[in-house]
């Protein structure tokens, strides 16, 4: 077979036969569709017309599956049963005998503390959804456990949690990360975050009710309070922080940290604001002197930027991780920070794609929290890199014209995703 590259997503070698089936030992070839049936876990995963930030895709972060995205016309050749070697860090797709040396090593733990060429301090912190990734997080080198995805904490049963289900699912998840901070984030329900115990709401749909919006309705606040009693609990033994989820103005945070401050009984618990709309954006000064921290969800805010639903395939082009667009807008956001960007956290797949992490350092980005799987590889890339041309860099690539000088600037493959409807425009620079 011939060599294809392909987007980068999950970092890591791949071998096996290629199979539409998740096996143990085997190359899963897959597409958006059917991601969400994938129980097994497969040597790793090629995946096609992907949608590289939606959900059913960013489990296989989660999972640690090495992976890569391909367009439909790049699996032409790859016929179920043929061997073939994958790396995730470089998006090849290869023959399974390519040598040793051909592929990406696995780097070590990151060191503490990361820095630049040039002594610039970087803090590499992890998102995870539960204990096993938390504890990757802290073995992989994580500066504190910077996101915990709490809606994906289930009792069994499909029962609703409780303050009993949370103490304990938080006290597990504070130990495993021990001595690590940890920030939970308070539940953030979505159209395609819903679990079972939730059947009775409306599941909406994008831009709508989702996250903190939902704090109103009764069983969301019953859960969110067992939440907060279960914070309560841990907060005098595990230091934990609360992040509030899905913003749009301040008096939203106020409202909301009023009432947390009033359930942890004047506990001193930092509570962060979670941006991810561009009207929060845009506020992220103001927001910056009433929350303790801020963090920035790039998933949904990409998603509200480019008014393209994140898990729809067939607009994933839309979302383009290297248009100059996006990258002066998060300019502006940073400036708009100005002092407090210490205090500014970006979270979400973008500065786990390739190139991309150098550009958000030389804008001025200096905290991030990304999945377990990804800590050892940026911060080698972190390492290797100096801040006074990542500075350059960012320059370049906020004065460039299209995504296709982005991506020759920073020496990746265009993104160019399938998409389902062909009568659309996409951009072909």
């Amino acid at each position: 077979m011939e060599a294809v590259r392909g987007m980068a997503y999950v970092p890591g070698i791949g071998r096996g036969a290629l199979t539409r089936r998740a096996r143990p030992g085997t190359i899963l070839l897959t597409d958006q569709t059917t991601l969400l049936d994938v129980r097994a876990r497969p040597g790793g995963c090629l995946l096609v017309n992907g949608a590289p930030f939606s959900h059913a895709t960013i489990a296989l972060l989660s999972r640690g599956i090495p992976t890569v995205i391909l367009g439909a016309d790049q699996t032409e050749r790859l016929c179920d049963g043929i061997e073939v070697t994958i790396d995730g860090a470089t998006g090849w797709v290869l023959p399974a005998d390519v040598a040793a040396p051909a592929l990406t090593p696995t780097p070590p733990p990151a060191p503490t503390p990361v820095l630049t060429q040039d002594g610039c301090h970087v803090e590499l912190r992890a998102s995870a959804r539960d204990v096993t990734g938390v504890g990757q997080a802290r073995d992989r080198g994580a500066a504190a456990v910077g996101l915990v995805r709490t809606e994906f904490l289930l009792p069994d049963g499909d029962t609703v949690p409780d303050a009993v289900f949370y103490r304990a699912s938080f006290r597990a998840i504070c130990e495993a990360a021990a001595p690590l901070p940890v920030t939970l984030r308070l539940l953030d329900l979505a159209p395609d975050k819903h679990p079972a115990w939730a059947n009775a709401l409306p599941r909406g749909n994008t831009l709508g009710r989702q996250g903190v919006r939902l704090f109103d309705h009764p069983l969301i606040r019953q859960v969110v309070l067992a939440q907060l009693e279960a914070i309560a609990n841990l907060c005098g033994e595990f230091p934990v922080q609360i992040l509030v989820p899905y913003l749009t103005n301040v008096e939203e945070f106020l409202r909301w940290r009023a009432m947390i401050d009033e359930r942890l009984s004047g506990k001193a618990v930092a509570v962060g604001a979670m941006i991810e709309t561009p009207a929060a954006s845009m506020l992220v000064d103001r927001l910056a002197r009433v929350a303790d921290f801020v963090a920035i969800g790039t998933n949904d805010l990409m998603q509200c930027f480019y008014g393209a639903d994140r898990d729809d395939p067939a607009v994933a082009a839309y979302l383009n991780p290297y248009s100059p667009a996006l990258y002066r807008f998060l300019r502006t956001l940073a400036q708009q920070a100005d002092h407090h960007i210490d205090r500014v956290q970006l979270c979400g797949v973008l500065s786990q794609l390739p190139g991309t992490l150098q550009v958000l350092l030389g804008l001025g980005y200096r905290a991030f929290s990304v999945d377990a799987v990804h800590l050892p590889y940026l911060a080698t890339t972190v390492g290797e890199a100096s801040y006074a041309a990542c500075r350059e860099l960012a320059a370049e690539v906020c004065a460039a014209t299209t995504s296709g000088v982005v991506s020759r600037l920073l020496g990746v493959p265009e993104f160019i995703p399938t998409n389902a409807n062909a009568d659309l425009p996409l951009d072909s620079s």
